[in-house]
């Protein structure tokens, strides 16, 4: 049932032998009873604003590219992700984007005869560590031993009398012929044992990372290819100068590709401020730039994500946080909202996935609220641009206002005190003429209701 799906992991996303074990852990997701099994993996979809994605799979045939790694690991949430890499031994990344190219393909190989309730039996050898069955090899109808004997065998034996005692006769008078030498038997040489796969090579992230002292630039890291080692070097001489570089970057072929280091490369004589730290993982960025002034500090940020906005970013910095982290102890509803509602909250183009570059600001927001008075309720509405059908971006400001609440809720805020509210485009707070303006309108705005 699985071993197509297994083959895929093993070849395409060079798990290898650790392919079943993948489809098991993904299985064991789908129907884990503390998260209360299918129905439960469909709800956490529905929580991140990608329900109508996760019913679109049941009980159909899935292509690729349905399901992108952010949302997967959305969905299913950083924990699980680590998880699953520790028990591999491979790196978050692998598993973000097998994981999204075959879960859906599981679902809807699950769900042909509708919805289970529980684990099949091949699922649960899977989950439970079994090897997948195979088929088997049938031998065909002509290689299987009679059952009788045919009926032109009757008459073989006789014939064969008749023409032995013509030969004889044939020979009668004649000085006997030498003996045919024997034909020799073929010799029988066993087949040989194939030779066993290789075993995948654990493939580790590009790394790079970047300290700035006072203009004397420290780096480190690792990239798959000298090619890539001299790209990215000759890159930082121009924009630092070769006195002013230190450290060392290893090449290792056996480095996934760097995602990071075109943009870097082109972003580079932008980074120059002097403290300015930061570092890449595969595609995890964090930033430090605490050692910068404020304005230094939000605009290098905003650059960072700009460049990097389908990175999952730590560190970034700018008004929001800066009002956020400023908050007094005793602070009122007035000042929460109004800290809140400096921040940028980031989706995929017309859809209510929430971007990685906005989980941290709403890491922020969280631990705010937390702390706000006893009984606040706060609303959090959703607009959008004029762009598209006004029914349409009415439904997508609640769906993201929701996406947002679930997100908020993840991190420990107390749901009641979230209500999510869908305003569409009936309320810009800019012109819609420019893309500077409807930027400015898609935008989440909190209010404490009284």
């Amino acid at each position: 049932m699985f071993n197509s799906l297994i083959r895929d992991a093993a070849e395409r996303f060079n798990l290898g032998d650790k392919a079943e074990r993948f489809i098991g852990l993904l299985l064991g997701l789908i129907f884990d009873p503390a998260q209360g099994g299918f129905s439960g993996l469909r709800s956490r979809f529905t929580q991140v604003g990608l329900g109508d994605l996760f019913r679109s799979w049941i009980g159909a045939h899935v292509v690729d590219n349905v399901l992108q790694p952010d949302q997967f690991s959305a969905a299913l949430g950083d924990e699980a992700l680590a998880s699953m890499a520790a028990k591999l031994g491979v790196p978050k990344v692998s598993i973000s984007l097998a994981g999204a190219t075959l879960l859906p393909k599981l679902i809807g190989l699950l769900t042909r005869d509708g919805e289970p309730s529980t684990a099949p039996a091949e699922a649960l050898a899977l989950i439970n560590g079994a090897p997948a069955p195979r088929a088997q090899h049938v031998a065909p109808t002509s290689a299987r031993k009679a059952d009788s004997r045919p009926g032109w065998l009757l008459w073989l034996v006789p014939l064969l009398l008749l023409l032995g005692g013509f030969l004889l006769m044939r020979s009668c008078g004649k000085d006997e012929a030498a003996a045919p030498a024997p034909t020799p038997t073929p010799t029988v040489t066993a087949p040989s044992e194939p030779e066993a796969p290789a075993a995948p090579v654990a493939q580790a992230n590009a790394r790079f990372d970047l300290s700035n002292v006072d203009g004397k630039v420290t780096v480190n890291g690792q990239v798959a290819s000298d090619a890539d080692k001299l790209k990215l070097w000759d890159a930082l001489k121009a924009a630092f100068g070769e006195t002013n570089l230190s450290g060392d970057i290893r090449v290792d072929p056996a480095t996934l590709p760097a995602g990071w280091m075109d943009k870097l490369i082109g972003l580079l004589p932008q980074l120059k401020a002097k403290g300015l730290k930061f570092g890449f993982d595969g595609d995890a960025l964090s930033i430090d730039t605490s050692a910068l002034p404020e304005d230094q500090r939000i605009a290098v940020s905003e650059q960072l994500r700009k460049a990097f906005g389908g990175f999952q970013i730590s560190g970034l910095w700018d008004r929001a946080a800066a009002a956020l982290s400023g908050l007094k102890a005793g602070f009122s509803g007035d000042d929460l909202v109004g800290a809140l509602n400096l921040m940028n909250v980031y989706f995929d183009s017309g859809s209510a996935t929430i971007t990685r570059d906005s989980l941290e600001t709403l890491d922020h927001a969280a631990k705010a609220i937390k702390a706000a008075p006893t009984g606040i309720r706060i609303e959090v509405g959703g607009h959008t641009d004029n762009t598209g059908d006004a029914a349409a971006n009415l439904t997508l400001s609640q769906q993201r206002a929701d996406a947002v609440i679930a997100r908020l809720a993840e991190l420990g805020v107390a749901r009641e005190t979230l209500v999510g509210k869908g305003y569409g485009q009936d309320q810009p707070i800019a012109d819609n003429a420019s893309e500077e303006g409807k930027a400015k309108n898609r935008r989440m705005h909190f209010t404490v209701l009284k």
